[in-house]
């Protein structure tokens, strides 16, 4: 019979667990304890975006009390919004209190805290739940004597120290370790283990008629957050309960197995539904302007190309940590994904945790065999539309913009579950493997002391706790990344100057041919708006594709709109709003990049004299334009990216769709020069305001130029007639013929 602990038995071990991985986040994170005010974890790229977010929630809730998804501060004067962008406000709204009180650096490491922490201690308390130790229900399929709470067989104490350790393998694993170079969305996985405990308690409780509403309540809050840190938790914790459910069919509890049909194969939905339709309650003002943007536009979509570059091989669970402080210089030659960033392919399980797991489906398969499924069907996802066993090589990944692979499961739910291809990450569905073995390891870990106590003899008492601790030194070893690479901030003295001075309009940041989270880390000093900026979803709709100047500062070159950079380029600055224009030399060492930028500012500023130079960076004020040049601006919608730069002529796609351009101080009576080429016979229409059509352009091979009278027309639409689309080549503004 299971007996109850008294209070302070029962919470003792959870307040010394929580100490324990505090106390070792900050061993397994060295040396950031000792610069905890001073740098951040990580490569100093993607870190300073996240950083950039804390700051601009704060910036946005406490400073201008507004919607905190769309920012003018970025990509002005247009704006942009932050719905696909990895925001993560329960992180920038839990660290709130630290950054208002000690700064952006302690919160954004608070944040690291609260991650390693909670996410060691969500899986502790889903492999105690597991193991049968009294939460408030003893097992979620069965109370049959195979299935007896482990409680009764070895003393408690064991249970918590191999729930402790199946919370070690979650939180300190490779996969955790590797996102703390700059993924705080990613590191903040502290909400999937309570979603998928009080969701499996749930459909436990509903098998055993009892009440498990509150428990599916708790379920749905908890997938709240874990949407609230980053949306491909949600749609791993969308799989997870169709695994348990399905499981549940296939082996119901003992209770349950003389119900009826309809009763035994609903009850197990009903939770899943109930937390659902929580979640959906509370995100869905979030949730609904994403599924518009994404049936509206398809900027957030990857490319094909991303999602065999992203996927894991098999080999990449089965080597060792590529992290290991011992071999972390020779790992990036090791066997699997030879093309994905590190943070992506490091998504070792652990060889420890691995042997407990078989531990665990030997000594205990009614009790581990879900989690060992569920282990198996999402490393299956992670493999991605193509199943690799060993290397993943540029040559593997294909051209074009489809899946040619169809009967992988990852490529079959591409076809079927809609916005699926918003995500391009596809190996880490790993994070879910990782959870699924640790829980299965804690099993095996409590089975295998299980066979060092037989027979409950007082002399051998001792043994289970030593393997359970000897286990823990060893998956610590398997684990160990310190000292862990830090990320002191950059940003030069000129930016607190900036600051300082009055209103000066936007900042326009040179080289901008990618786009650099550093700026956004130069923003949280100065405050001025960004031309350009960085976010997780280029957004076409912003002006950097769209302007001259900038069109060619991207692109380091000419674009399609034929016109001289120095020429148009202070009308331009002046129209957009930007004040000043910093060229960071520490950002371009050399080559193109470096030699063309400088080139376009010294046009452009000629004669004139910095506001401030030093080694590093050159910043000149814009003045306004003597006389305002006409120029052309693009449409936010209609066109396609810049193609076909790589073979000297790049081009822009047209479609049926208007591909809108506007004639900015451009004199009445001039002419739109127009070089083209069509593809599969299709045609050129070119329409004025009120959809008048000004010219209609037959179909041409490449480089076939035409002029069009545009009258009085500011604003013109291309389309192309026909299927194939047209090549827009060029386009320029010349006088009337």
């Amino acid at each position: 019979m299971h007996v109850a602990l008294n209070k302070r038995q029962n919470w003792w071990p959870h307040f010394a667990v929580l100490a324990a991985y505090t106390l070792l986040t900050l061993v397994m994170t060295w040396p950031l304890a000792f610069n905890w005010a001073t740098a951040i974890p990580g490569d100093s790229f993607d870190g300073w975006q996240n950083y950039w977010n804390q700051w601009w929630i704060k910036v946005a809730l406490v400073d201008r009390l507004q919607n905190p998804y769309f920012t003018d501060l970025l990509y002005a004067p247009t704006g942009v919004e932050l719905y696909f962008h990895t925001l993560n406000p329960f992180n920038g709204l839990t660290t709130l209190p630290i950054q208002l009180s000690l700064g952006l650096i302690p919160a954004y490491n608070g944040v690291v805290l609260i991650s390693w922490v909670l996410g060691g201690y969500g899986v502790y308390l889903l492999a105690l739940w597991v193991l049968g130790q009294r939460l408030e229900v003893r097992d979620w399929r069965s109370e049959s004597s195979a299935d007896r709470p482990i409680s009764t067989l070895q003393p408690p104490v064991s249970n918590h120290l191999a729930a402790f350790f199946a919370g070690l393998v979650f939180t300190f694993s490779p996969f955790h370790m590797a996102h703390l170079l700059g993924h705080m969305q990613v590191m903040a996985l502290e909400w999937l283990p309570f979603y998928v405990l009080y969701l499996l308690r749930a459909i436990g409780l509903v098998q055993h008629s009892r009440s498990w509403r509150r428990s599916a309540l708790m379920a749905g809050l908890f997938l709240v957050l874990a949407g609230l840190c980053d949306w491909y938790f949600v749609l791993y914790l969308l799989f997870f309960p169709a695994f348990a459910v399905l499981w549940s069919w296939l082996w119901p509890a003992t209770s349950r197995r003389s119900a009826s049909f309809v009763q035994r194969f609903s009850a197990p939905v009903a939770p899943a539904l109930v937390a659902g339709a929580l979640f959906l309650l509370l995100l869905g003002v979030i949730l609904v302007p994403m599924v518009r943007e994404a049936r509206q536009f398809s900027f957030m979509v990857r490319p094909a190309a991303d999602l065999y570059t992203f996927s894991a091989s098999l080999m990449d669970f089965l080597v060792p940590n590529r992290l290991h402080t011992l071999w972390r210089a020779e790992s990036m030659n090791w066997v699997g994904n030879q093309v994905a960033p590190l943070s992506e392919r490091t998504i070792s399980i652990g060889y420890l945790p691995l042997v407990l797991a078989l531990v665990a489906a030997w000594r205990d398969r009614r009790r581990s065999g879900f989690w060992l499924v569920c282990a198996f069907c999402f490393a299956l996802l992670a493999l991605g539309p193509r199943l690799h066993l060993g290397n993943i090589t540029a040559a593997d990944i294909p051209t074009g913009n489809t899946i040619s692979e169809q009967w992988t499961p990852y490529a079959l739910l591409n076809r079927l579950v809609p916005f699926m291809r918003i995500s391009r990450s596809v190996s880490r569905y790993a994070l879910m493997v990782q959870l699924c073995v640790a829980v299965a390891a804690g099993i095996g870990l409590a089975a295998f002391a299980r066979l060092l106590w037989p027979g409950g003899k007082p002399s051998r008492a001792a043994l289970p706790r030593l393997a359970v601790l000897a286990a823990c030194l060893i998956l610590l070893f398997e684990d160990w990344v310190a000292p862990y690479p830090l990320s002191p901030p950059d940003t030069p003295a000129f930016y607190q100057q900036l600051k300082s001075l009055p209103d000066t309009g936007a900042v326009l940041n040179l080289p901008m041919n990618y786009d650099r989270p550093g700026y956004l880390l130069d923003q949280t000093v100065h405050e001025k708006p960004l031309t350009v900026a960085y976010i997780s979803r280029d957004d076409p709709r912003t002006l950097t594709e769209r302007a001259p100047l900038l069109q060619h500062l991207r692109h380091l070159g000419p674009d399609i709109l034929d016109v001289d950079p120095a020429q148009v380029g202070l009308t331009v600055l002046h129209d957009l709003g930007i004040g000043t224009v910093v060229l960071d030399r520490y950002k371009m060492p050399g080559g193109l990049e470096r030699e063309y930028t400088e080139q376009v500012a010294a046009a452009l500023f000629a004669g004139q004299q910095p506001l401030y130079s030093d080694e590093r960076i050159t910043a000149y004020h814009v003045p306004a334009p003597a006389t305002a040049a006409p120029y052309l601006l693009l449409g936010p919608t209609g066109w396609g990216p810049l193609q076909g730069e790589e073979v000297g002529g790049g081009f822009c796609l047209v479609g049926p769709a208007p591909a809108l351009v506007t004639l900015l101080h451009a004199p009445a009576g001039g002419a739109l020069q127009v070089r083209y080429r069509t593809l599969d016979e299709a045609g050129l229409t070119i329409s004025g305001p009120d959809q008048a059509i000004l010219a209609t352009l037959p179909p041409a091979p490449a480089g076939h130029t035409a002029l069009v009278d545009l009258g009085a027309a500011q604003h013109v639409a291309l389309q192309a007639t026909g299927a194939g689309g047209v090549a827009i080549e060029s386009l320029g503004l010349v006088p009337a013929p």
